[in-house]
């Protein structure tokens, strides 16, 4: 998962190992019997941040930096009779030079469970996952890019990381998933799914004229899959979402509000190659039986022995976050690419870039374009100790009526890694 605004090398995960196995976060343990594993790792980081508040120049503001983070995190993978997963849990502490006020502690985590032996003793044809993912920390929500050679819809995303960019706020996230699928036939299957989300914001009330909301989302899809070759797949997807807004700031004037996303889709896959897959899915979106969208989604997957990446763009509707009088859905397009280079055993490059542009459907008058581009070298000394450099820029522009807000922001960051497995 690589993030617009974050620094990937102490961001999100244990750092791929030489021997080809990894520690993102969609990894599970290894198959073949019974086995509990502890990876405890540890993540120093040394950066310097052109704009560690997001906000375009003021007078008086100090808005370079030099940033310490150190993020310890424990591990635990699991594969067992009845289960297997993993489950994550990290926190993470960061030191200003000059701004000491920003200074603050951070947690985060994943869990993810495979339950497919347990209800396969009941029903030898189904499958159920179960996956949470939870986040606290003073930094607003940017992009979420699928993982360099995997499917974007391959793993839960973040509904609250679409580029937006706003004031420094604390805010708690908190994403959970349960997932299941029956295979009717050998080429066809059915599944469902139901998502769980919500994001709370903290000090601030309100980021670059616009007023936060905390919000809860529940998401529901029903569909099903048919292998219509060797090469050719169908899925048809009915989404039901369902978003409740409430002001951050109990002295906010703004009412509560919710919205319903309905979102029937058709989507086909083919493989193209032994090494390259295609995507294309789309359908229409009806908000709150009122506004009519449409939904498309194009990817290119290719995942090599040595290399993968990740082209993809979509088109949808999802929560916003922010507003002048109430939340509201936004209608946007999302560009995303995401690579990774395995140059030799001791040496990885990765690159990522992110486009969004959002507007606020009806109440929510609001525009905003960010984009991202960054990229990071690794090198294993030992199959204990890494170390990485990466560079990231945003750029981030928002107009409000008339008023429109620019800025960017530049990050340079030297991490050193240890993974004892």
């Amino acid at each position: 998962m690589a993030q617009g605004q974050y620094v990937v090398s102490c961001g999100a995960s244990v750092p791929i190992s030489p021997q080809g196995g990894s520690g993102t976060a969609n990894s599970t343990a290894s198959t073949g019997g019974s086995s509990f594993e502890l990876v405890p790792s540890m993540c120093v980081a040394e950066r310097f941040d052109t704009n560690v508040y997001y906000k375009p120049p003021v007078p008086g503001l100090q808005r370079q930096d030099f940033v310490t983070t150190v993020n310890p995190m424990l591990r635990v993978n699991h594969n067992g009779e009845y289960a297997s997963g993993f489950l994550s849990v990290g926190g993470y502490r960061e030191t200003y030079i000059n701004n000491p006020a920003l200074n603050y502690f951070g947690t985060n985590g994943t869990l993810s469970l495979n339950l497919d032996p347990s209800i396969k003793k009941l029903l030898p044809n189904a499958s159920l996952r179960l996956t949470d993912m939870f986040t606290y920390t003073p930094l607003p929500p940017g992009f979420v890019n699928p993982a360099a050679g995997t499917s974007p819809d391959a793993s839960p995303q973040n509904i609250y990381a679409q580029g937006f960019l706003g004031y420094r706020t604390n805010n708690v996230i908190n994403n959970g998933t349960v997932s299941t699928a029956y295979a009717t036939t050998e080429s066809t299957s059915l599944n469902a799914s139901y998502s769980y989300a919500v994001i709370r914001f903290g000090s601030a009330a309100s980021t670059q004229g616009l007023s936060l909301f905390n919000s809860t989302t529940q998401i529901g899809t029903v569909g099903g899959a048919a292998q219509l070759s060797r090469l050719d797949t169908l899925n048809i997807r009915y989404a039901y979402t369902q978003t409740e807004f409430t002001p951050s700031s109990s002295t906010s004037r703004s009412p509560s509000s919710s919205f319903i996303i309905q979102n029937p889709t058709i989507g086909w896959e083919r493989v193209l190659t032994p090494n390259l897959t295609a995507q294309l899915g789309g359908g229409g979106i009806l908000i709150s039986s009122r506004a009519l969208t449409y939904s498309v989604n194009v990817a290119l997957i290719m995942n090599s022995l040595n290399n993968s990446a990740t082209i993809n763009y979509s088109h949808t509707a999802f929560p916003g976050i922010a507003g002048r009088s109430s939340g509201g859905i936004l209608i946007g397009d999302v560009f995303s690419l995401s690579a990774i280079q395995r140059i030799n055993q001791h040496w990885q490059l990765a690159e990522r870039a992110s486009y969004a542009h959002t507007s606020g459907a009806s109440s929510n008058p609001v525009t905003y374009d960010s984009f991202a581009v960054g990229g990071e070298i690794q090198y294993w000394m030992t199959s204990i100790w890494s170390t990485s450099l990466s560079y990231t820029y945003t750029k981030f522009s928002n107009e409000l009526g008339s008023v429109k807000t620019d800025f960017d922001r530049q990050v340079i960051a030297l991490s050193v890694i240890a993974t004892w497995e």
